[in-house]
């Protein structure tokens, strides 16, 4: 039941999108992969952008799902609860930029399936096979968005949080990395393309441009910041409850943002979409506001707060930035 609730929020949140579709996004710039996989994605769906916007929005009510498995598997929350797949639903409904397919949305796929595997390198069992899969996601996600490769640093922080100090597991992690790109060049090197591995290396750094609807921009970022604090804040009272283990989920968790943030200020992407993969970090720790145990009141104003701005920007003409 609560999944069919989760779509149905989805729906809501995102039928504008349907209204104006797009077909997947990319910018001049943007890496080989993605070009290539979007084209693909467009002719497979028959040039249908409202078919390719649906399969966004599919997209993003798998993450949802995905994420919130990943934090009751791991317990990084008091509870079992859906709440965490909410707020991704809901966040994601900040920016309109957020809810096309683009590179960096279909990147996050493998950014949940590192993170669910780092989460287990505290775990027993076949660590070394979970690294160089970790090794492996990161390189897949740098395919589609090159600056992800700096995650790769949350890899050895987790090995150095989680695991006594083993250089062959690091070696391994590299190993996973160099493997994609191993495949793929062997691919290119088949179609002679091989120049082209060099296009994998999509790096850029822009500002913003015009504002044609500051607050469309400002409201979102204020009502995110302002969640974001709040949710920190309960955060710290759990952490005297948490065990070892959980408190160093959290810690990567917190390494993990801003490892994102980086990666996303040298994305090559459309509008605000280079930041979506802090989307996940933030999520979790804005999460923290939900399950609080105290002041319902706090939780009700700013959640009808949040619902609120997202309705706004939603319903609001498409054209912030120029």
């Amino acid at each position: 039941m609560a999944v069919v609730i989760l779509l149905l929020l989805t729906i809501f949140c995102k039928l504008p999108v349907l209204w104006h579709p797009e077909l997947p996004l990319y910018v001049a710039d943007s890496q080989y992969v993605w070009k290539i996989v979007a084209g693909i994605l467009s002719d497979f769906l028959g040039q249908n952008a409202f078919l390719v916007s649906t399969l966004a929005l599919l997209n993003i009510f798998g993450q949802a799902l995905m994420l919130n498995h990943i934090a009751n598997r791991h317990h990084i929350f008091p509870q079992n609860t859906y709440l965490p797949a909410m707020t991704y639903i809901l966040l994601s409904s900040l920016f309109v930029e957020w809810n096309y397919l683009s590179a960096a949305l279909i990147a996050n796929w493998f950014l949940l399936a590192t993170y669910a595997a780092i989460f287990r390198l505290s775990a027993e069992g076949q660590v070394r096979k979970e690294i160089f899969n970790i090794g492996c996601f990161l390189s897949l996600s740098a395919m589609l968005v090159f600056p992800n490769i700096f995650l790769l640093l949350a890899l050895f922080v987790a090995l150095r949080l989680l695991r006594p100090f083993k250089p062959a597991e690091w070696v391994l992690g590299l190993l996973g990395l160099c493997t994609p790109i191993y495949f793929l060049a062997g691919i290119l090197l088949l179609f002679d393309k091989l120049p082209v591995l060099h296009d994998l290396i999509a790096i850029g750094f822009e500002l913003p441009g015009k504002l044609l609807h500051p607050e469309k921009v400002i409201a979102p970022l204020f009502v995110m910041l302002l969640l974001f604090v709040v949710g920190a804040f309960f955060l710290q009272g759990f952490m005297s409850r948490m065990l070892t283990v959980t408190k160093k989920q959290w810690t990567l968790i917190i390494v993990l943002l801003g490892l994102t943030l980086l990666a996303g200020t040298f994305t090559v992407a459309k509008g605000y979409n280079q930041w979506l993969a802090a989307l996940v970090p933030v999520t979790w720790i804005i999460a923290n506001l939900w399950v609080a145990e105290t002041k319902k009141w706090i939780m009700q104003v700013l959640f009808y707060l949040l619902i609120g701005v997202v309705i706004f920007v939603q319903w609001f003409p498409n054209d912030a930035l120029v």
